[in-house]
């Protein structure tokens, strides 16, 4: 199906404005980069501390995060979207690319979990207490998951093409 996809944008004209750009594509690298950084980063902080970690942290004060955490997610979307659009033939076959896109899904799964179950009850946990097993298994799948992802993406240009 993603084969089928990147034919369609193969040489289409995103495409090739994408490729006519010479410096677009380091700027991507670089947007990319920082979308990453802002995503991880404050994913970080939140997942630790919901994890029952760094107590001194207050826990729904680190929710206050999230907006910071949403714009590097959409920094990726777009840079990563335009990868694809850049490049949609080695992407599309690319080995580390697919596990990277099923990783994301399964964080947004992750992420909807959290939206549903954990954020409308947080604000009442005991904080002084340990963190609930529901929300250590939330924040270290979302730790683990968003590091096999930044895993994936630097091995992108490295791993065989399928």
């Amino acid at each position: 199906m993603l084969e089928s996809i990147a034919l369609i944008i193969a040489d289409g004209p995103l495409n090739l404005w994408i490729q006519s750009i010479y410096w677009l594509w380091p700027i991507l690298e670089i947007t990319h980069f920082i979308g990453l950084s802002l995503l991880l980063g404050g994913l970080i902080i939140i997942d630790l501390r919901m994890a029952g970690h760094f107590r001194e942290f207050n826990l729904t004060a680190t929710h206050k995060l999230l907006p910071i955490v949403f714009l590097g997610f959409g920094l990726n979307l777009l840079t990563g979207v335009l990868f694809f659009c850049g490049d949609p033939l080695r992407y599309s076959v690319n080995i580390s690319f697919q596990i990277k896109m099923v990783l994301v899904a399964f964080a947004g799964l992750n992420a909807l979990f959290y939206y549903c179950k954990i954020n409308p009850v947080i604000h009442t946990w005991n904080t002084a207490a340990e963190s609930p097993p529901i929300a250590k298994a939330v924040a270290y799948t979302s730790l683990i998951t968003w590091t096999g992802v930044l895993l994936c993406g630097r091995l992108i240009p490295y791993l065989g093409t399928g």
